[in-house]
Order: structure tokens, then C-alpha cells, then sequence
């Protein structure tokens, strides 16, 4: 097979940019998987010998089967790809090592393993870093890991001691949300994305990847779920971000006043309480603030949140919050933007 670079995603737009992380976010079926093995990895691999790490999020995903999907991948557009030589009584470790003819080709890291040990899986003279499939589905009991965005930063800062120049970061995801801890961590406006554009900062360049026509009607001729199912069209095709759709996101409307502060994975959020409120309008607004009185409660839900005026929601201010609760499970809360509800929506599982 030929990988048609004119259909199908590939790399090249996100690596005119200079940012070291690169991130393609879009529908199901543009190809930045196999663009990623295919079109990037393995034809780096046998043009300068460097390897590669391959990021997965647990140690559980490192399979025979997940390994071979890889190889198998590449084989579809190479003749002759040589067998991956790796230990199976490793995976249990997070730390894996695949090679071709005795060269280490990836090393597949599990973020779910300490720090130190994530530092400790430098490899010498490595060419890039790879995380397929980043983004997660909540809704269907997905989690991220603990303190996942600072992690990432602090494997990068270690490894690209070993790279030749800029060591550059490659993320690949679906749109379940644009909510995730990378795009947090690197401070990515999640507002000022926009279909087929490349946002950056001088960080990261996300790329909203769209179908080609071409794909779109090959797509809808193959698949039934694209023509009949306008949900599941939406996102695998349109590419849109499912599980944001129905958040209230506004700005701070008049006659609101600062009620609650919470702190929440080191930021405060303040909770507006509506002072007009009708049946049908809003009763509180929430949005992440940085200025407030000093006199102030910071309310949290766990113990390493804690700093100098913060408290740990007792019972009896569980059951003083009851009304923001409420609201919020009525949908009369509306937010700054999605992260802020993504937070919030933390918060109430905790009150």
C-alpha cells in the first residue's frame, strides 16, 4: 500500500512550527495513527538509527497484541519489516523495550509508573516522543493520570538532554473533550481553537485536524454509524468535541457576587451567586480567579491542597453548599470555560 499524504493526515504542517509539543486533535478516521508508525517513525528509524518513546498512559495496555498492532501497522506500507525483539516479562514493569535486529526501535514508558522512574527511561540520542489516542473519554469511566501534566513536563525537561537539537513531543487524540491536562499544564485557550487552524504558544502548535473530502465521501459510503447516527457523526467525522457540547459557557453576567472560592488542583475558583435569580435564569457562575480578599475561606477536598486560609470541606459546610450542589445538578450553573467545569464538576462529586 502507498500512504496517500494528500487524503490522509501526516505531520508536516505541525512540523514547520518551532514548539517542541505538537498536538493533532480531530475525528476518528484522517490516519494519525498510521501517519505517526507509517509516515514518521518507523522511516526516521531506518534513515538515521535513532529510537524513539512511546508513551501509554498504564502499564496494562503494554500487550503482545498492542505491540504487534504496531508492527503490523507499518507492514501495510513497508515490504520486509523485520520481527520486534522485545521481553514480554517486562510489561508488567511499564518500561519496554522494542528493537529490529538488536537496536532499540521504541522504548514504551507507562505514565502511570513513578516520576523518577519515568526520568530514568532517557534514551541516548533520541529522535522523538509519541503518545497516540491522549485524549479520553470520561463518560465512559476513563481516567487521567495523577499530576499527569507536570509529569510530562518533567520527563520532557529530562530527556531532551539526550536529543540532537529540539527534542519534540507528538500527542494524536480524538475529540471526546477538549478538557485534558496537557492542554492545562501547557496553558493551551481551548476557546480560540478552531476546525482545520493551528493554534499556538510558545509552547505547544495544535493542529484541528479535518477530513478531506475525498475520505469524508469514502467514509460515509463504508461506514452505516456516519449516515444514520448523527451523535456518533458528529464526532468521529465532524471531529466535535461531544462530551463539551452541552456546557453553559458565558461570561460573568451583572448582579452576580463572589460566594464560594475552591481550590482544586492548584487553582482557585470562584462561585457567583446570582442576586436576581428567576426560575428560568442561572443561579451561580463559576470562573478561575486569582485576586481576592485575603479574608476569604478557600474551601478544598483534599489534604495536599491546603495553603494558608484553606480548609477541608467538614460536614457541615457539605451540607452549606447544598444549594450550589443543586443547582449544579439542574443545570443552572453556567461557567468562563470548559475547564472551569470540568474542575467543578470534581467539586460536586466531593461535596
Amino acid at each position: 500500500m502507498k500512504l496517500d499524504q494528500k487524503i490522509y493526515f501526516n505531520w508536516r504542517r505541525l512540523d514547520g512550527y518551532p514548539q517542541p509539543f505538537k498536538f493533532a486533535v480531530g475525528p476518528r478516521e484522517p490516519g494519525k495513527t498510521t501517519s505517526s508508525w507509517a509516515g514518521k517513525i518507523y522511516p526516521r528509524f531506518l534513515k538515521y538509527h535513532k529510537p524513539w518513546i512511546y508513551f501509554v498512559r498504564q502499564a496494562v495496555e503494554i500487550t503482545e497484541a498492542s505491540i504487534e498492532s504496531i508492527r503490523g501497522t507499518i507492514a501495510k506500507f513497508y515490504e520486509d519489516v523485520p520481527e520486534f525483539q522485545y521481553n514480554k516479562g517486562t510489561f508488567k514493569e511499564g518500561i519496554v523495550d522494542i528493537k529490529i535486529n538488536g537496536e532499540i526501535f521504541i522504548r514504551i514508558v507507562s505514565l502511570s509508573i513513578p516520576l523518577r522512574r519515568i526520568k530514568l527511561a532517557v534514551l541516548q540520542n533520541l529522535d522523538g516522543v509519541f503518545f497516540d489516542e491522549y485524549i479520553i473519554d470520561k463518560r465512559s469511566g476513563e481516567k487521567y493520570i495523577a499530576n499527569e501534566g507536570f509529569k510530562i513536563k518533567e520527563a520532557y525537561t529530562t530527556w531532551r538532554r539526550e536529543a540532537n537539537g529540539i527534542l519534540n513531543m507528538y500527542f494524536a487524540g480524538n475529540p471526546y473533550s477538549l478538557h485534558n491536562p496537557l492542554f492545562i499544564e501547557l496553558g493551551v485557550n481551548v476557546a480560540e481553537l478552531k476546525k482545520g487552524e493551528v493554534w499556538t504558544n510558545d509552547l505547544i502548535a495544535v493542529e484541528w485536524v479535518v477530513l478531506s473530502p475525498e475520505l469524508r465521501e469514502k467514509l460515509l459510503r463504508e461506514n452505516p454509524f456516519y449516515k444514520f447516527d448523527e451523535d456518533y457523526n458528529t464526532y468521529a467525522l465532524e471531529g466535535e468535541a461531544i462530551n463539551d457540547r452541552n456546557i453553559m459557557i458565558e461570561e460573568l453576567p451583572q448582579n452576580y457576587s463572589l460566594r464560594f472560592i475552591f481550590k482544586a488542583q492548584n487553582k482557585y475558583i470562584g462561585v457567583f451567586k446570582n442576586n436576581v435569580y428567576t426560575e428560568s435564569g442561572n443561579r451561580f457562575f463559576c470562573k478561575f480567579i486569582t485576586d481576592f480578599s485575603k479574608y476569604r475561606t478557600i474551601y478544598c477536598y483534599e489534604f495536599e491542597e491546603l495553603v494558608e486560609r484553606a480548609v477541608v470541606m467538614s460536614l457541615d459546610e457539605r451540607i452549606r453548599l447544598q444549594k450550589f450542589k443543586e443547582a449544579f445538578r439542574e443545570r443552572k450553573v453556567a461557567f468562563e470555560d470548559i475547564n472551569c467545569y470540568y474542575y467543578c464538576e470534581e467539586i460536586y462529586k466531593n461535596i
